[in-house]
């Protein structure tokens, strides 16, 4: 990822961000992190066979699952905090933050259906609206949901972390 400032910036993940990168979630330092509701149906429908994807899902599902160990409603909410990794591990994360209510923005004509990578991008346009006014990002392996994101306003980043998780406890 390229760092534009100083601002925390909020980065929208795609499933398949997550399919690649399990880890990822620890990755983005001190900015936060926003997972759409849809995100979280592909990874269940993801993490079945002994694929290497499924086996990534999996992984995805079980950091989530240590995140949510013991957080309250209200903790959910206000986002749950992220450590670092490796050498990171005891620097301030940012913030995992679950779609915990409805978000409607208006998807233009020309991206109708309900599809999961329109869901995201209505989402996306959906928080890039808040008052807060941070800057967001959404990441994603998908060139075309990339490019329709650019299309609706929406700035779009490949995720390019292949990095080998050196701590064998996190696979």
């Amino acid at each position: 990822m390229r760092k534009e400032d100083n601002t925390k910036r909020l980065f929208i993940l795609d499933t398949n961000v997550l399919m690649h990168d399990p880890a990822a979630l620890f990755r983005f330092q001190e900015h936060d992190i926003f997972l759409p509701m849809v995100v979280l149906e592909e990874l269940d429908r993801g993490k079945k066979g002994m694929s290497e994807v499924a086996r990534n899902v999996r992984q995805a599902n079980r950091f989530l699952d240590d995140l949510m160990a013991g957080a309250s409603q209200s903790l959910i909410e206000q986002g749950l905090v992220l450590p670092g990794l490796g050498d990171n591990a005891q620097a301030p994360g940012g913030r995992l933050f679950f779609q915990t209510r409805q978000l409607q923005a208006a998807l233009p004509d020309l991206l109708p259906g309900n599809t999961p990578d329109n869901t995201i991008l209505n989402v996306a346009i959906a928080l890039q609206k808040e008052p807060d006014g941070r800057p967001v990002t959404l990441v994603s392996k998908d060139i075309n949901l990339r490019i329709k994101a650019t299309i609706v306003g929406i700035h779009a980043e490949d995720y390019y972390n292949d990095q080998v998780l050196e701590d064998v406890d996190l696979l």
